[in-house]
């Protein structure tokens, strides 16, 4: 018998299979034979038939009604016959061509309407969404994304393409609601998330040309539903997206739909502002499911966004409401809004008192000077002499608040106390005039300065410090340098309050001091920049109430310019020679370089300036008081060398 020899197992060829769309290799052959000649095909055929058309028409070869068939026959034929060939395995071909008679099958319908009159709007409006939903349905049968583009797109154009000049916003929306709901639909059985991307943006175009075209005022309850019910929509798709595990293909759809709620909050802002109950309704309805997101995700920062978003606007209605008419509903408003934030926080506290989020300690704060600032607003507005009662009493809520948490939280009872001491220093602030209105911002500056070193946040410190920063900016161009009318020296609102945020900084430097020890401290550039500030603020006070003093009496007293430059030249003298005894007896460095550079000052001042302008007893006693404080100051560094040198 003969044996047949069979082929070797190891060196058998493999059996491919190959569907007719593939290639081995996706090589520039393949691409250019399978794709780029596809595309470029369908484009030519489709100019072709329009030629075709075209030059039909202008013959007169078909009338106006036989056009149209012919359009909507090729358009039929194309979508069959790309069926066709996406069930034959041809899938990227069937579903181009496809496409094109959808394409087509929608101008033939616009045609109909726009161009030769043939059929009415409500006609056209069907046949252009029956054109939609069947493109969706092909696409979701044959899983074909490309034709799931087309059936979108081509569902937002249809109202653009059928629409009329009159408004239909009611419909439109209910359409458009419909429209995302059906993507929705078709992205949850295939994960084409792109195209809810396209809905999104489509849909936000939809909306700002109907309302550039046809918004009113009188619209606004209807708009406020529509502008809510898509922001639910694509808000459930940012969830989704967020909780998506595949975490690489999620980063663009999750930055776009992020933009939802900013949009629909400014939408909703534009579109209820002129309508104050309805604007009422809408802040606390927000800050309530910012609130309560917040606490059911136990994300502190969504509170804290909520807050930013919508109080600055609150605010500035405020501001335009403070008619006695509106002052408690705009009363009551500001304190639910102040009560929902802190319930959140306080929520965190109970669950977990310490360490608080970064979120909430912000949150904390500007929520009680948003809570002062309105109410200011409005009793400022009707009461005005009434303001500082109102800082006291909010001063005592939150020195109760923080006696209430002092056993639960230890940072909840530092940050409650610091509010109470902001709120004290706004009710001093309000009770005299201008100068002391920034005492309640410098308090509040050293309230948070001192909060952030109780509890060891570094970033709280650098919060009040530039706070400060900023008082003093204000402080010294408040006429800080001008002599007021009525001026009597010393005893005046500008040495008082001076004086006081002079005090301020003295008490932050000690805090500082305290918690993080003295020998840390003397080496730290914070600790001297509070110290060297506080001090340079006072001989700048010393030397505008000397300014002040003279200047009053230069209209009676010829003298007066003369007395002025002498005592200039004493007082700092003088000053610079105490800081110089403080600055060897505390051993500490930086004190007494401000002291010499003061002296030198005044030297240079003395040399350039007095010289040429003081004479007879002024010049005596310009002269001789600085010599014997020069002579005083050496005198101290030589006695003390050892000290300064030992330190």
């Amino acid at each position: 018998m003969r044996v047949v020899p069979q082929p070797d197992s190891q060196t058998r060829e493999p059996v491919r299979t190959l569907k007719p769309d593939r290639a081995p290799a996706d090589t520039l052959e393949a691409r250019i034979g399978g794709r780029w000649l596809l595309y470029i095909g369908t484009a030519v055929l489709v100019f072709g038939i329009g030629f075709f058309v075209k030059y039909a028409f202008d013959n007169q070869w078909v009338t106006e009604t036989a056009r149209v068939v012919l359009g909507a026959v090729v358009g039929l034929v194309m979508v069959a016959t790309g069926r066709r060939f996406v069930s034959r395995g041809y899938n990227l071909y069937g579903e181009i061509v496809a496409g094109g008679g959808f394409v087509a099958l929608s101008v033939s319908t616009w045609a109909a309407l726009n161009l030769y009159g043939l059929i009415s709007r409500p006609v056209a409006f069907g046949l252009m969404v029956l054109m939609t939903a069947g493109a969706a349905v092909m696409a979701d049968r044959l899983v074909s994304q490309a034709l799931a583009f087309v059936a979108v797109i081509g569902g937002f154009l249809t109202p653009t393409l059928v629409g009329g000049p009159e408004d239909a916003q009611v419909v439109l929306f209910t359409y458009v609601a419909m429209l995302v709901a059906g993507t929705m639909y078709l992205v949850a059985r295939h994960d084409w998330r792109w195209l809810n991307l396209v809905s999104y943006a489509l849909t936000l175009l939809t909306f700002v040309g109907w309302a550039a075209a046809h918004y009113t005022a009188a619209k606004y309850l209807p708009t406020q539903f529509f502008l809510a019910v898509f922001a639910g929509m694509f808000g459930w798709l940012y969830l989704q997206e967020w909780r998506s595990a595949d975490s690489k293909n999620k980063v663009v759809p999750v930055l776009v739909l992020g933009s939802i709620p900013l949009l629909f909050h400014l939408a909703s802002v534009a579109n209820l502002v002129d309508h104050s109950l309805a604007f009422l309704v809408y802040v606390i309805a927000v800050t309530l499911a910012g609130v309560m997101l917040s606490v059911r995700v136990d994300r502190p920062w969504i509170r804290l966004a909520t807050f930013v978003a919508v109080t600055p606007v609150f605010l500035a209605w405020v501001g335009n409401h403070t008619a006695s008419s509106w002052v408690v509903a705009g009363a009551v408003v500001l304190a639910a809004e102040y009560a929902m934030h802190l319930a959140g926080v306080w929520e965190r506290i109970v669950r977990q008192p310490d360490p608080w989020p970064r979120g909430d300690l912000v949150l904390f704060h500007l929520n009680a000077l948003a809570l002062f600032g309105g109410l200011y607003i409005l009793v400022d507005a009707n009461w005005p002499y009434s303001t500082p009662f109102l800082a006291l009493g909010l001063a005592a809520w939150h020195g109760a608040l923080a006696w209430r948490l002092r056993a639960q939280s230890g940072e909840a009872a530092v940050n409650g106390l610091a509010a109470a001491f902001a709120m004290l220093g706004f009710a001093i602030g309000l009770r005299f005039d201008d100068w002391w209105a920034l005492v309640g911002w410098v308090t509040e500056a050293g309230a948070i300065y001192w909060a952030g070193l109780r509890m060891g946040r570094a970033w709280m410190r650098l919060g009040g410090g530039i706070l400060l920063v900023a008082v003093l900016a204000r402080f010294v161009t408040m006429d800080f340098f001008d002599t007021p009318a009525g001026f009597a020296a010393v005893w005046n609102p500008r040495v008082g309050a001076t004086l006081v945020i002079i005090g301020v900084m003295y008490v932050m430097s000690a805090f500082y001091r305290r918690f993080v020890g003295p020998a840390a401290a003397r080496r730290d550039g914070e600790y001297a920049a509070l110290l060297v500030g506080a001090n340079v603020l006072a001989v700048l006070l010393l030397s505008v109430e000397i300014n002040s003093y003279w200047r009053l009496r230069s209209a009676d007293d010829a003298t007066a310019s003369l007395a002025l430059l002498a005592s200039l030249s004493m007082a700092w003298g003088l000053y610079g020679t105490a800081l110089v005894a403080v600055g060897i007896q505390r051993r500490y460095a930086p004190l007494r370089y401000l002291a010499v550079t003061l002296l030198l000052v005044t030297v240079g001042k003395v040399f350039l300036i007095d010289l040429s302008q003081l004479g007879g007893i002024y010049r005596i006693i310009g002269f001789m008081g600085l010599g014997v404080f020069l002579l005083l100051g050496a005198w101290l560094y030589q006695r003390y060398r050892d000290v300064i040198l030992g330190a």
